[in-house]
């Protein structure tokens, strides 16, 4: 018996596609994809079989027929940001702790704080997305602003030369030695933190500085006055 004959003896579009009633709409899609396919005239089946195949998808994706998916169980789950991904927001899958081989998409928007919760549904079950940070090599939270530390030779700032940083969004700044800079003095650079979604504003970077005073003897002497005297 051809597909063909078999698809006019059906009604049920669910059975058509081979699925459950109350298949999720992915599922439905997926099914839809898969029959079109081998039904296709170019794939050896009929022009009845294929628009049979495209009924039976059509009648599923009304909206009386698309299942509401509610949650069967609710999961907290914990997902640790880094600065870039916090300053940008993340949409992207990842992977449920203790669960094999299961991927949930999130969409975290940017400027998520820290003890923030998301909610998302996955086939029937809900997860809370709780944001926690994951360790920066070179950049730690406060509130919205960021800290990072930089070493300042006591030459360059003797000498009130300039010093390049990378920001958190990848740009390099050029930053002035104020005079007065001794370890401990802290340089702010507005507007270059973490957004606040609330406020709608960004941060500040603070940036510690800590100078590098070498021990001074007549061996090192010479060398130190030298440097101290030159442009570069």
């Amino acid at each position: 018996m051809s597909i063909n004959t078999t698809m006019k003896k059906i009604n049920n579009p669910w059975v058509i596609l081979g699925l459950e009633p109350g298949a999720t709409i992915k599922e439905v899609k997926l099914a839809y994809k898969s029959m079109a396919l081998k039904t296709h005239p170019d794939k050896g089946g009929t022009i009845a079989e294929w628009l049979a195949v495209s009924d039976a998808y059509d009648n599923i994706s009304k909206k009386e027929h698309v299942p509401i998916l509610k949650a069967t169980n609710t999961q907290m789950v914990h997902v640790a940001l880094t600065i870039d991904q916090q300053i940008n927001g993340i949409n992207d899958y990842i992977k449920i702790e203790n669960e094999k081989e299961l991927f949930v998409k999130i969409n975290i928007p940017a400027g998520a704080l820290v003890g923030d919760k998301f909610k998302i549904m996955d086939k029937g079950t809900k997860y809370i997305i709780n944001v926690k940070e994951k360790a920066d090599k070179v950049f730690t939270r406060s509130g919205n602003s960021l800290i990072m530390y930089k070493t300042l030779d006591i030459i360059d700032v003797m000498k009130r030369t300039s010093f390049l940083i990378m920001t958190p969004t990848g740009e390099h700044c050029e930053l002035d030695i104020p005079a007065d800079t001794e370890t401990g003095s802290i340089i702010v650079l507005k507007g270059h933190g973490l957004y606040n979604r609330k406020t709608k504003k960004r941060g500040n970077l603070r940036i510690h500085i800590k100078l590098n005073i070498p021990y001074l003897n007549n061996n090192n002497m010479e060398d130190f006055i030298k440097r101290l005297k030159t442009n570069d």
